[in-house]
């Protein structure tokens, strides 16, 4: 009895499942392109969405939100009377241009965020660009008048690209398509034949100092020696472990250093060690940092007069701090120093011995005064046999205060004479 329910409740819940509408954990569809202005007009508008299912969608009810860059509120721009959306096809929501439904015109050229919902108000996809505050990921680059922004197209996979990551997976055209797949501005000059400038890698910082942390705030920084403002489109950057990067909708003025962090790039320097090359359009290796090995935590990797070395500080997007030079203590000053200790406790030894003998110097003169009363001959015969003890008393003491000395502190003559031996061992011979 209990297997037969337990199966009841397997099937019903697999049921549940297939009637369920594709929803946004699944991506039934996606916004793929935008349009905030024409040549013509700033009111050409459109968004654009695709069916990425394998299924065809009733998109009756489903709705189109708007929300400034730095808004708090979302309104709707427009809803989906009736309709099916086939896999693989487009929906268009335009305004003053041809498309499937309308609304007025108002998308902000410089940034703002798009929502797509379905009918029951679940968030479908989301998109923001410039300035916008509700991106996924990092916004997408605006548009100017005329262009578009668009989701690449795997032409490999037959697919939209889709990381979640507005900035990532969205590029610029100057041929909107609204309806169809998007279209990529055509490359006017052969790649092959194609040159482009001397660029330079000119910092790296691999291990940040608390409070920054590797995740999020190293960077790799490039640097433009040239009079031109420097398209970075298509270039990249590869460290050793073959992690890569491609740069897009990034420029670089002349004579200015960018720095490109972790965040971005998803390449993660290495702090056992690590080099970093910069790949032009054509695939060529333009430059490359020598590898850091062991990093010095908070210092920056940076090139001084073709030479890398570590700098005292980090300068992202900025001039390159000065050399960091270790602190080293030479042989000459290894010595003094190993002398100065001797010196001092040598001192302090002497003064210990004189405080003995002036002692020692006051009992002989007490005794003579003693003889000069009138102690006699015995006292005087006394007295030299104890001077002869006192004598040997103090050479005693005197050798067993040199021995004492030479052991309490025979590391450090020992060094003191190694240094010694040294200085004069590295001396050149005269020839």
């Amino acid at each position: 009895m209990k297997k037969r329910i337990l199966m009841l409740i397997v099937l019903m819940l697999v049921a549940v499942i297939v009637a369920l509408p594709a929803r946004a954990g699944v991506k039934s569809a996606l916004i793929t392109e935008v349009q905030t202005g024409g040549l013509t007009s700033a009111g050409e508008e459109f968004v654009e969405i695709q069916n990425t299912s394998t299924t065809t969608i009733d998109i009756s009810g489903w709705t189109m939100y708007y929300k400034s860059a730095t808004g708090a509120t979302w309104s709707k721009k427009a809803t989906v009377a009736t309709g099916t959306l086939a896999p693989g096809k487009f929906w268009v929501f335009a305004s003053n241009l041809a498309g499937n439904t309308s609304y007025s015109s108002g998308l902000s050229q410089t940034g703002g965020n798009i929502q797509i919902r379905d009918k029951q108000a679940v968030v479908v996809d989301q998109f923001g660009w410039g300035t916008g505050n509700a991106s996924l990921g990092k916004p997408a680059s605006p548009s100017d008048p005329g262009q578009s922004m668009y989701r690449i197209y795997d032409l490999d996979l037959v697919m939209m690209q889709n990381t979640d990551d507005n900035f990532v997976d969205f590029d610029l055209t100057t041929s909107p398509t609204a309806g169809s797949i998007p279209k990529a501005d055509a490359v006017e000059v052969d790649p092959e034949v194609a040159t482009y400038p001397a660029l330079e890698l000119s910092e790296l910082l691999p291990d940040p100092a608390s409070p920054l942390t590797d995740t999020a705030d190293e960077y790799i920084e490039i640097y433009n020696p040239t009079a031109n403002t420097v398209d970075l489109s298509g270039w990249k950057l590869r460290d050793e472990s073959g992690d890569e990067y491609l740069i897009k909708n990034l420029q670089i003025d002349p004579l200015e250093h960018l720095a490109i962090y972790v965040t971005d790039s998803k390449i993660t320097l290495n702090n056992t060690g690590d080099s970093v090359v910069l790949i032009d359009p054509n695939g060529k290796v333009v430059d490359e940092t020598a590898n850091y090995g062991n990093a010095e935590v908070g210092l920056s990797w940076i090139k001084i007069a073709n030479q890398w070395q570590w700098a005292e500080a980090s300068t992202p997007g900025g001039i390159n701090s000065t050399v960091y030079i270790e602190p080293v203590i030479s042989p000459s000053a290894a010595v003094k120093s190993v002398k100065k200790a001797v010196t001092k406790k040598a001192v302090a030894k002497a003064s210990a011995k004189t405080t003995t003998a002036k002692a020692t110097k006051a009992k002989a003169a007490s005794a003579a005064a003693k003889n000069s009363d009138g102690t006699g001959i015995d006292s005087q015969q006394a007295q030299s046999q104890g001077s002869k003890w006192w004598s040997w008393l103090l050479v005693s003491l005197g050798i067993a205060t040199i021995g004492y000395g030479i052991y309490e502190y025979r590391t450090e003559i020992i060094l003191y004479i190694k240094k010694f031996k040294g200085y004069f061992g590295a001396r050149p011979k005269n020839s």
